[in-house]
């Protein structure tokens, strides 16, 4: 079954996003896709490096090395330098439905010198930013919903958000691991 039909079973789906970081003398910068206005979801939308379903027969680490280089053009050598980050589950709740979902989180350290560019044509452009400038685009509502809770969870994770700097932190943190009692093929 195509994975945007989804919604309209309520079936569970599996996906995988990539966090490609940028540490340059102790500051961390993201890189941050801009989806291509053509997507029939979220077109001009901020996202992920790199994020897509998991393929029928395909393990996770495999989904997440082919939208590495289909999305990003991030060499297979470089791509497997990514550490998983752990799942997210929640519902997605859309005008078609109600969608649960778990995602497979993976972060990728780059080079400096490495430029990402589009491959598949489900993305326009690539920007590094730094966080100060993610959290603002996070702030405007610009990203994709699923990918400003990743993010989030990213920023909790390496401590840019945490109880002492945000009101909602026990709140936040503990919607990250929602339970989907949804049968789930094994990853």
């Amino acid at each position: 079954m195509e994975r945007a039909a989804s919604f309209s079973f309520g079936i569970r789906t599996f996906a995988v996003h990539v966090n490609g970081i940028v540490k340059q003398a102790g500051k961390t910068r993201m890189w941050i896709a801009k989806r291509s206005m053509s997507k029939e979801t979220y077109p001009g939308m901020l996202d992920h490096i790199a994020a897509g379903g998991i393929g029928n027969g395909m393990s996770v680490y495999e989904s997440m090395l082919k939208e590495c280089d289909e999305e990003a053009g991030i060499p297979i050598e470089l791509a497997k330098q990514a550490k998983s980050a752990g799942t997210i589950q929640y519902f997605m709740q859309s005008e078609l439905g109600l969608q649960p979902e778990t995602e497979f989180v993976y972060d990728l350290e780059l080079p400096l010198d490495f430029i990402p560019f589009p491959k598949d044509g489900e993305v326009d452009s690539f920007s590094l930013m730094d966080i100060d400038e993610v959290v603002i685009h996070l702030q405007s509502n610009e990203f994709k919903p699923n990918c400003a809770l990743f993010i989030i969870e990213f920023l909790v994770r390496h401590k840019f958000i945490t109880s002492q700097n945000e009101p909602d932190y026990t709140h936040i943190v503990g919607n990250f691991h929602r339970p989907l009692p949804f049968p789930a093929a094994a990853h």
